[in-house]
């Protein structure tokens, strides 16, 4: 920008310079001669009436007109409660001592035996349903060797109150160096509510996360056992570190 303003500086010739600072000591000439006079006047001038100023503030201010005085009216008294006379207690009359006539005997009859009305028995009330403490009950089962075949791994279901499956539910599954969260329904599965976890050494927990639910386990693969599919001739479909678990969320309120 002072570069530009330079630029347009160098552009005015040296006749319009002089006629510019002409004009600028006319002007300041102009002012200063107007002033001057200005003083002079004033201080030669006759006295005479007094200025706007002083005749505004030598003006009285108007009387302001005085607010109305309001005279409380007084409470009428409260009108006295009339008193009252007592009544004097009645005395009863004393009457002679009436004759007691003897009541006639009556013949004794045959009593009728009495009717026994047998009363239906009382229908026991059934005790209320307790209210669930938890959101998700769960039930754990260990798969059989031709359902495992060689597997270590836990299949978990997460279902609603109706026992469909429940997609895009947080689960976590939890071992003494770890843990891991999933969602249900991320796997090509039938069920929508469908997790898995591969487990190696160790034991294992797992719960729903978001609501109130039961832990799983611990559960292990860790079962030193051989145990033989007949199906498939398979004999270590369950053996170590090769047990599988099915484990069942279900909603319960």
């Amino acid at each position: 920008m002072l570069d530009r303003l330079n630029a347009q500086l160098k552009d005015v010739s040296v006749s319009d310079w002089k006629l510019l600072i002409s004009l600028l000591i006319l002007a300041n000439t102009v002012a200063l001669v107007s002033l001057c006079w200005l003083v002079l006047t004033r201080t030669a001038a006759a006295p005479g009436p007094p200025a706007l100023e002083a005749r505004v503030l030598a003006q009285i201010p108007p009387t302001r007109t005085p607010l109305p005085t309001f005279t409380s009216t007084p409470t009428p008294s409260a009108t006295p409660s009339p008193t009252y006379t007592l009544v004097p207690t009645w005395t009863p009359t004393p009457t002679g001592t009436p004759t007691i006539t003897p009541t006639p005997t009556d013949t004794p009859t045959s009593t009728p035996a009495p009717t026994v009305v047998q009363r239906p028995a009382a229908t026991p009330t059934p005790a209320p349903t307790p209210t669930p403490s938890v959101d998700f009950a769960v039930s754990v089962r260990q798969l059989t060797p031709c359902e495992n075949e060689g597997k270590h791994h836990l299949f978990i279901y997460v279902k609603n109150i109706d026992g469909q499956g429940m997609p895009g539910l947080r689960v976590r599954v939890s071992w003494p160096s770890g843990e891991a969260t999933m969602l249900t329904g991320q796997k090509n599965h039938i069920d929508p509510g469908f997790v898995d976890f591969a487990m190696f050494k160790g034991s294992y927990t797992a719960q729903v996360l978001d609501y109130a639910s039961e832990i799983a386990g611990p559960i292990t693969p860790d079962i030193p056992r051989d145990e033989l599919c007949a199906e498939t001739g398979n004999g270590v479909a369950n053996s170590l570190f090769h047990y599988s678990y099915e484990i069942i969320f279900q909603k319960v309120r």
